[in-house]
């Protein structure tokens, strides 16, 4: 591994989030898209105390978890490997900066990231196209001619803003829908969701995420659930990262995606 990219990886120090939490939002009316869990808010709560200074403790993100979570296997074609398609939601909004700054640490200076908040992996909120749709629109609508692609590493960060919202087959064939539009030869990390309220419906996503992406091969799950859950890295409504917590988060899907490319 680059040194530097180690050295960043186990320098990442979180504060704890304390503050208000994010308001849960709701349809209106019956035709409307179904509710999303109040990902979209910008309001996600202080990560300080009632004087304005940082709470805090500390989470280190553990190469040994990416090594259990990758299994050692490289990516089918990892070596042609020379750019980064990446969609996400408001996580991946919050993590941008960091994630650009991973990115180029590993050589990847230009990365491709589509990232909004209150996306959902199969389904548009008003103006906020699906995850699936995206890709969609990224592969020119037509994933199936995947040879000019072999040379991208997607990266799918989904599946929050869809916990809670359908039973496990229309979770299925959600996830099923994003990955139909992923190149069929590009390498595939796609990162787990964590919601702290909504244990069940967390673990309901995350499995069929697994699932599914280990039916697709060439892929792995970066294990952003493992991490999410340590002291600090959230803000308070137990889904968005903290200012650090972001780090954390571009740290856990930069390590995935390293170890997955074997560089």
């Amino acid at each position: 591994m680059n040194p530097r990219r180690l050295l960043a990886l186990t320098s990442v120090v979180v504060g704890l989030a304390a503050g208000c939490t994010g308001a849960q939002s709701s349809a209106s009316r019956p035709e409307e898209p179904l509710p999303t869990i109040g990902l979209g808010s910008p309001d996600f709560g202080s990560f300080t105390d009632a004087d304005g200074a940082p709470v805090g403790g500390a989470e280190v993100v553990d190469p040994n978890v990416i090594d259990a979570e990758v299994s050692g296997v490289p990516a089918v074609g990892a070596e042609e490997v020379d750019t980064i398609v990446m969609i996400g939601d408001s996580v991946t909004v919050a993590s941008t900066p960091a994630l650009r700054a991973q990115f180029a640490a590993m050589g990847f200076d230009e990365p491709v990231i589509v990232a909004q908040e209150g996306k959902r992996m199969a389904e548009a909120v008003r103006d906020n196209p699906s995850g699936a749709a995206v890709a969609e629109f990224l592969t020119g609508g037509d994933a199936a001619l995947s040879d000019d692609r072999a040379n991208e590493l997607w990266i799918i960060a989904l599946g929050t803003n869809d916990i809670g919202q359908y039973d496990a087959d229309e979770v299925a064939a959600a996830v099923n829908e994003v990955l139909a539009n992923v190149p069929a030869d590009a390498p595939l990390v796609w990162v787990d969701t964590h919601y702290r309220d909504e244990p069940a419906g967390e673990t309901r996503v995350n499995d069929i995420i697994a699932d599914r992406v280990g039916r697709r091969g060439n892929a792995v799950v970066a294990p952003w659930s493992f991490f999410a859950a340590g002291d600090g890295v959230l803000r308070v409504d137990g889904v968005h990262p903290s200012s650090s917590g972001s780090e954390v988060f571009a740290a856990v899907v930069a390590e995935t995606a390293a170890r997955f490319l074997g560089r």
